[in-house]
């Protein structure tokens, strides 16, 4: 049995123990009465519990909306003293970016304001470099199919082993 129908059974057996057998007349009103009330209480159950959907329906809606509000971040740029910035506006000041913490935060930096985003301080130079070797001639060993670099700074660079690129496959026919 469904929800539905095991609530209207419970609904029927209530109704029918609360039931008085008419007797001399005036039993009959009884009945009549507690079925009117019945009928009653059931109505404003359903709009109680349609007021109360609406009521939270809305709460949710208006809710949302104030939280999205809330959070929203707008891009002010640099920081103009006397401008008129609300919660949630970013902006920035001598090297860092600050969100508003409230309307009217007062002079940036300061405890209206949070801090976000600041510049780092510039690192530790390291030691100078040297120009990087370059190529100024190549050794050919026809012999081993190898070229070797010979660098700017007259060491070698590593040999190219090129044997692979001239022998043929025998298994493939002549290139």
């Amino acid at each position: 049995m469904d929800a539905d129908l095991q609530d209207r059974v419970a609904e029927l057996e209530e109704y029918a123990r609360r039931a008085i057998p008419a007797r001399e007349g005036a039993d009959g009103w009884t009945n009549y009465i507690q079925a009117s009330l019945m009928e009653e209480r059931k109505s404003i159950d359903n709009f109680l519990t349609e007021v109360v959907a609406l009521l939270q329906r809305e709460i949710l809606a208006q809710t949302k909306a104030m939280l999205d509000q809330a959070l929203a971040m707008r891009i002010r740029g640099t920081f103009q003293p006397g401008s008129n910035y609300m919660l949630g506006d970013v902006v920035v000041f001598d090297g860092g970016s600050f969100i508003a913490r409230k309307d009217s935060p007062g002079t940036c930096p300061g405890p209206g304001w949070q801090l976000m985003a600041k510049q780092g301080q510039r690192g530790i130079a390291g030691p100078p470099g040297k120009d990087a070797s370059r190529i100024t001639s190549w050794i050919v060993d026809r012999s081993t199919y190898r070229v070797t670099p010979r660098l700017s700074d007259g060491t070698l660079g590593p040999p190219l082993e090129l044997r692979a690129l001239f022998e043929q496959n025998d298994t493939e026919g002549p290139p």
